[in-house]
């Protein structure tokens, strides 16, 4: 009966060693790894635009680059998967590994008009990790392409590396 205690006593000290190791080294991978843990991207966009041009001009353009036929970028193989309330959704393949990405961009009107969206993207390859920003490329170059980012309504956007995968650093004229 003591020996079974005395190894509940072991256990239970070598479990909590375990989990405040454990703990230490996810804090360490944290900071060292500062990006989502799956290649995926968030951002926040603010267009000066009304919700229904918004919508209209990421639904064309997501139309006009669903061809296959791509130059050196990745401003080809978007698929439109429809709505849903007010959300768009989407797919892209990048052109030289086709890694297959679902997105989709959800937008919300201001008080003054503009129109609020989130967009989202997602690698659909499990262990997808570092990405190159391809995630973030997905949903920008939409938005470039369809030109919600220039003329005379206002643009802004945020994100973060902790929110998108290598933010800091894409390069979304670059094929992957």
């Amino acid at each position: 009966m003591g020996c079974c205690c005395c190894g509940c006593k072991c256990c239970c000290i070598l479990l909590a060693a375990v989990v405040i190791v454990v703990g230490a080294a996810l804090g360490l991978f944290a900071s060292l790894f500062p990006y989502p843990s799956h290649a995926s991207c968030k951002v926040d966009w603010v267009f000066g635009e009304s919700c229904p041009d918004v919508k209209s001009k990421l639904i064309n353009q997501m139309h006009k680059w669903s061809s296959n036929n791509c130059d050196s970028r990745q401003q080809c193989n978007y698929e439109y998967l429809g709505e849903e309330g007010s959300t768009i959704r989407g797919l892209h393949t990048t052109q030289v590994l086709k890694f297959v990405d679902k997105f989709n961009f959800t937008l919300n009107p201001g008080y003054d008009g503009s129109c609020y969206v989130k967009g989202i993207s997602e690698s659909l390859t499990p262990y997808a990790v570092i990405d190159f920003g391809a995630n973030y490329c997905n949903l920008r170059n939409l938005v470039i392409g369809s030109k919600l980012h220039s003329g005379d309504f206002a643009y802004k956007e945020n994100s973060t590396n902790s929110v998108c995968t290598m933010y800091s650093i894409a390069h979304c004229n670059l094929y992957t």
